[in-house]
């Protein structure tokens, strides 16, 4: 019966599309790695995911994984490439898009131009039910249209204290600035699920206390040896070791990811959430010239 219930979630499941962003408060958190390898996990559990990763450099998505990526999201808006053509393929079919350079120019976007990018998404959307964006850390970044256009955000952080306090401080801009209220807190390079949790309820206190947020507690990745060694080698650890700890984190933050609320209707189609990232980069830009 938990299979039969298992398969039947699933099947209702392709009819949307659930897109989350991760992203921290600075770098050395080990978001992308985190965005990897739970991509990966949820590929495993039969989900087809796309990683749009606004990274550039040494730290991007296909550089984790030895890949190269010839192609980005600016080869889609100027027409000299079809999505399809840009995205690079990784491990148990994840989709990897390198976004960093077209992401930058959607506020600046005319009409046509942004017809022809919902389009271009709108292509893919039978092949896709899963989008994690991975976001480049600190406000600087795209992360404030990126998050509103969303339907969850999770801030990575680690047990250094300047990634604990620039990750309140994201979440205090995301929250007085654009109104966002819920976050998914993941903690990264923890020793144990209790430090961890004590990470966790120390933000929660002092979030709850000078915000009106509501912030719930994703889960864990340890930082072990197998985790390193995955990363020297270029691949997933769920892949590389899946017996380690931190793969086993990792699978449960897969499942996890699964249990929240699918989004429905028109917020889960992946066509209406390039038109949301379109609208919020344009608000961006507003708010970066008053």
């Amino acid at each position: 019966m938990q299979d039969q219930a298992e398969g039947l979630r699933r099947l209702l499941a392709r009819d949307s599309v659930r897109v989350v962003t991760l992203t921290s408060g600075r770098t050395s958190a080990g978001k992308s790695n985190i965005v990897v390898n739970l991509a990966t996990a949820l590929a495993k559990r039969g989900r087809q995911v796309l990683v749009l990763d606004e990274q550039q450099g040494a730290g991007g998505t296909e550089t984790l994984l030895g890949l190269t990526a010839h192609y980005d999201l600016m080869h889609v808006i100027r027409r000299e490439k079809t999505l399809e053509e840009v995205i690079v393929q990784g491990p148990e079919g994840v989709g990897i898009v390198s976004a960093g350079k077209g992401l930058q120019v959607l506020g600046e976007l005319g009409q046509e131009d942004q017809d022809w990018l919902v389009q271009s998404f709108r292509q893919i959307s039978k092949t896709v039910d899963v989008v994690l964006v991975d976001a480049v850390a600190g406000v600087a970044s795209n992360v404030l249209p990126l998050s509103l256009a969303s339907q969850e955000i999770v801030i990575v952080v680690s047990e250094h204290p300047s990634s604990i306090t620039d990750g309140y401080a994201l979440i205090k801009v995301l929250n007085q600035r654009f109104a966002i209220h819920r976050f998914h807190i993941l903690a990264s390079k923890v020793k144990s699920g209790a430090e961890a949790r004590a990470l966790y309820d120390n933000m929660a206190k002092v979030a709850v206390r000078f915000l009106d947020v509501s912030l719930d507690f994703m889960g864990y990745v340890p930082f072990d040896d197998k985790l390193k060694q995955a990363g020297r080698i270029g691949r997933p650890v769920v892949d590389a070791f899946p017996a380690a700890a931190s793969a086993k984190a990792l699978r449960n933050l897969a499942e996890t990811v699964e249990q929240w609320p699918q989004p429905s209707g028109e917020d889960g189609r992946l066509e209406a959430f390039m038109q949301r990232l379109i609208q919020t980069s344009r608000i961006a830009v507003e708010e970066s010239r008053l």
